[in-house]
């Protein structure tokens, strides 16, 4: 007999996009988030994860897996309905969850979800952070209502935000300050480079680099902002990240030749409500800094 605690393992492993990090949510063991799904896959006699590929690759459904783990999720939460209403607590308030993509700064988004929780008390907002590509999965998957991540060609249910360009960031007595305010996209190549995971340099900005002979000196790889910025701090290394994000003790410096700039905006489930959207949009302009490229006026 298949358990609900089973199908729980499986969206967690799912949404957070490890067995490791659904323990960490779920305040359990990783032995026993495996233990689990392995129980379960004995059950349904078959393998719900892709495990061909090399062991550190992160864990993929099969076609199968994909079906089930849409079934998990839709039984989960009629246990969760049943539940409520056994309880005499029906869920009567509204509820948006909201996927933000990690590159954006945490000062705006918490500012914005103040000011919209003020100003829709009677709606429930949840809030997933996570990496655009893990947005783009749940947002396919119908678990989050709307995200706030890269736009590109707009679409009937996108709204553009803002716009903002990749600079290049450094401490505060790197050499690069010296030159002013800008530098030329062939300055990159004197000092070492610091590669974001999460590195908003696009197709167009990489064909701009091989164009002008500019090879950046990668010294490290760093998934976690923060690490990479203290490593800047400490060294005069650089890295390029869309201007909001630079934390205020270090320097953006524009990089001629280069243009690139990330789009941002918000996408939404079809169904979902305009109301709901205008409300979450306007709180979101209020709290965009004034150093970023506003486009408000251009919509």
């Amino acid at each position: 007999m298949i358990k609900t605690q089973h199908l729980r393992f499986l969206v967690s492993v799912v949404d957070y996009g490890s067995a490791t990090k659904a323990a960490e949510r779920l305040h359990i063991s990783q032995p026993s988030i495996s233990a689990g799904l392995k129980a379960l896959e004995d059950e349904l006699g078959g393998a719900l994860f892709d495990r061909s590929g090399p062991a550190n690759r992160p864990l993929t459904l099969t076609p199968k897996g994909q079906g089930f783990y849409r079934r998990a999720i839709e039984i989960l939460g009629i246990c969760e309905s049943a539940h409520a209403e056994f309880s005499g607590n029906p869920v009567q308030e509204k509820k948006l969850v909201l996927g933000v993509a990690d590159t954006i700064s945490k000062d705006l988004i918490v500012e914005a979800i103040r000011s919209f929780e003020s100003n829709e008390a009677g709606t429930k907002l949840n809030l997933w952070e996570g990496s655009v590509s893990r947005l783009e999965s749940w947002f396919s998957h119908k678990r989050v209502d709307v995200i706030l991540s890269n736009v590109g060609s707009l679409m009937p249910n996108e709204k553009l935000l803002w716009r903002e360009p990749l600079v290049a960031v450094v401490a505060p007595d790197h050499p690069y300050i010296s030159t002013a305010n800008v530098i030329s996209i062939r300055d990159l190549t004197e000092y070492p480079f610091i590669h974001r995971s999460n590195c908003e340099l696009d197709p167009l900005g990489r064909a701009r680099l091989k164009a002008e002979g500019v090879k950046l000196d990668a010294r490290a790889r760093i998934e976690s902002e923060s690490l990479a910025f203290e490593l800047i701090r400490r060294s005069k290394k650089f890295t390029l990240a869309p201007e909001s994000l630079v934390p205020s003790d270090l320097v953006s410096i524009k990089v001629s030749g280069l243009e690139v700039e990330r789009s941002i905006g918000l996408r939404w489930q079809e169904g979902t409500s305009l109301q709901m959207i205008a409300a979450l949009s306007a709180a979101i302009e209020q709290k965009i800094s004034k150093h970023e490229a506003i486009v408000n006026d251009e919509l």
